[in-house]
């Protein structure tokens, strides 16, 4: 039966499950156990001819799901894992996994598995699993005693579950036209000491299927798309004029002519507020959203997915047809967001630009506050005047998405920098060795930041092998709370820095295509006097299967370092420089340094 089921295709829909209760209330003294809630006869197990679980949505809403499980619980709709709670490896005691989607009315398959862990003695092993549903963020339940029978299950309204009797006509009707729906920011806010962020989430699409009878083929239908931004803001930097402000005038006047500086300087210093670097980052996430919306339209996505079909004769029942269009849905997307990411990263985030006037902005209303509190007190020192901001709307205004070429705007104007990937040896180990060329008659800067931690941030890197892979882990917009330490290239000069990239997906797929060409794109907006720019290139890529055997990428720990090696001119040579927690030691060879890596 289909993944998704408008109300008027549903014949006999009944309640399986009411939600009063838990799925599993707690209990003590079982054994291990794995099994999958079907609402069947047998009781909790998956059983033959078992009637097929769905979720009815009453209206079209982001919906909040949570599975709370003593060891490890899952909840799927249709193929997408929402919710996934794992025993920590210590303990299995009751704990909360959540996850959010949008979703439209009609009635959603959903399947829940359940896994409980051996713990001896048997008598003191306990089971419990409870799914929730809520147009509300989950709340917790009490989850601070140490055993599971005296923890509390979460208050949000449990999950009901329901069973169709047969859909009717699994036909095609018209396409609909599906628009991207944007869900509320997810924000994180502490008083360290970091930089902020803002990290898009990849354009969700979620597909179903539908009987061309006529033609005998299975053809894809868009349900749902959606997406949004991971916001990160750090407060430790700086004073709060609003929640901590100045007490005497000199402090007001140190606060006034910071916060006025701030689109100008690029970054807080001493006064800011929580408040305006969140307009900055939000900024970034109205980017990201015009961006996707234009590239979702212009791109004609919506129009591409549905175009993909499989024969009904080849593949009689839906889910295996659903199974077999999954890659051309996945080609699909990756086209989509090779193109979003590329005009996202592209935009200008230096001091005097948008997000910075954004910023400024709202950071103005805490200059309006201290001059307030300065009139209060009779500070005639303090400085009246606040800062204007600039230019802020729209957020999106390069090519293309106001007219014209994004490509061709990016390489109109002579850069004094080019751009290089210098090896591929290790890609299968996840990371690529880039370089940066000075081929001006003059000095060039670069910021001295680019780590494992934040090459994501300067680097977008796709593989074109048979169809477009991105190898970023992520894509987004950091922005940096301090003064940026630079380097500098003289003329002819390289700086080279090996950068991960995720192969998690592909790897295999390497092996069997053997070979493709990497694009790769370097933006930069940050640091004092630095290239600001966009750069892009090429380069093949060929996989031996002869050449020494390489571990699977998930088994390598962790790299914190990284690997720079400036070069004098074109025949090499020159210094190395080595930075994190591994350094260089003078005279050691940046080839021996390399070697020494992966040992």
């Amino acid at each position: 039966m289909n993944n998704y089921i408008p109300f008027n295709k549903a014949i006999g829909p009944k309640v399986l499950y009411d939600g009063y209760e838990a799925l599993i209330p707690q209990k003590l003294g079982v054994d291990e156990m794995t099994f999958t809630f079907d609402g069947g006869s047998c009781e909790h197990a998956s059983c033959a001819g078992a009637p097929e679980m769905f979720i009815k949505v009453e209206e079209e809403a982001l919906y909040h799901f949570g599975v709370e499980a003593d060891d490890i619980g899952q909840l799927f709709i249709g193929e997408f894992c929402v919710c996934d709670k794992q025993a920590p490896e210590k303990h299995g005691r009751l704990e909360l996994a959540t996850g959010k989607q949008y979703l439209k009315p009609g009635f959603y398959k959903v399947r829940i598995s359940y896994a409980n862990n051996a713990y001896k003695p048997v008598s003191g092993n306990a089971v419990a699993l409870n799914v929730t549903m809520d147009k509300e963020p989950i709340k917790e339940g009490d989850y601070s005693a140490a055993s599971t029978m005296k923890r509390s299950f979460s208050p949000s309204p449990k999950i009901k579950l329901w069973t169709i009797e047969k859909e009717e006509g699994i036909t095609c009707e018209p396409s609909q036209n599906v628009e991207i729906k944007w869900e509320k920011n997810s924000v994180t806010q502490d008083e360290g000491i970091d930089d902020c962020l803002c990290i898009p989430l990849l354009v969700d699409v979620r597909t179903t299927a539908c009987k061309d009878t006529q033609n005998n083929a299975w053809r894809l239908r868009v349900q749902m798309v959606s997406s949004g931004c991971d916001i990160e803001i750090h407060t430790g930097g700086y004073r709060n004029a609003l929640t901590k402000p100045p007490i005497a005038e000199a402090e007001a006047i140190e606060a006034v002519n910071c916060m006025n500086e701030y689109q100008s300087r690029g970054r807080t210093f001493r006064w800011h507020t929580p408040e305006a670097s969140l307009a900055h980052e939000e900024h970034h996430k109205q980017q990201w959203r015009d961006t996707c919306n234009f590239y979702w339209t212009n791109l004609k996505v919506q129009e591409e997915l549905e175009k993909i079909q499989v024969s009904c004769e080849q593949f009689p029942e839906m889910d295996d047809a659903l199974e077999e269009m999954k890659m051309k849905i996945a080609a699909t997307m990756e086209k989509f967001h090779k193109e979003a990411d590329k005009y996202f990263l592209s935009l200008p985030d230096e001091k005097n630009t948008r997000p910075y006037h954004a910023e400024q902005k709202k950071l103005n209303e805490a200059t309006e506050f201290v001059i307030n509190l300065a009139d209060r007190n009779g500070w005639n020192n303090v400085p009246r005047q606040i800062t204007q901001p600039g230019v802020i709307e729209p957020v999106c205004y390069l090519p293309p998405v106001n007219g014209g070429s994004a490509k061709a705007a990016r390489t109109r104007t002579v850069t004094p920098l080019q751009l290089f990937i210098a090896d591929t040896a290790d890609l299968l180990r996840g990371r690529i060795r880039v370089g940066l060329k000075n081929i001006s008659g003059d000095v060039v800067k670069l910021p001295d930041v680019i780590d494992d931690r934040t090459s994501d941030f300067f680097f977008y890197t796709s593989l074109q092998a048979g169809r477009t892979y991105r190898l970023n882990s992520r894509v987004g917009k950091i922005t940096f709370s301090r003064e940026l330490p630079c380097l500098e290239l003289s003329p002819g000069e390289e700086y080279r820095l090996d950068i991960p990239v995720d192969i998690s997906q592909i790897s295999k797929k390497l092996m069997e295509v053997q070979s493709g060409e990497l694009e790769m794109l370097f933006c930069n907006w940050h640091g004092t006097g630095c290239f600001h720019g966009v750069l892009e290139t090429t380069a093949p890529y060929f996989y031996e299967k002869n050449s020494s055997s390489l571990p699977d990428p998930v088994d390598l720990p962790p790299v914190f370092w990284r690997r720079i090696q400036l070069v004098a001119g074109e025949q090499g040579g020159g210094m190395f420089r080595c930075s994190g927690i591994r350094t260089c030691r003078d005279g050691q060879a940046f080839s021996e340094f390399y070697a020494d890596l992966y040992q």
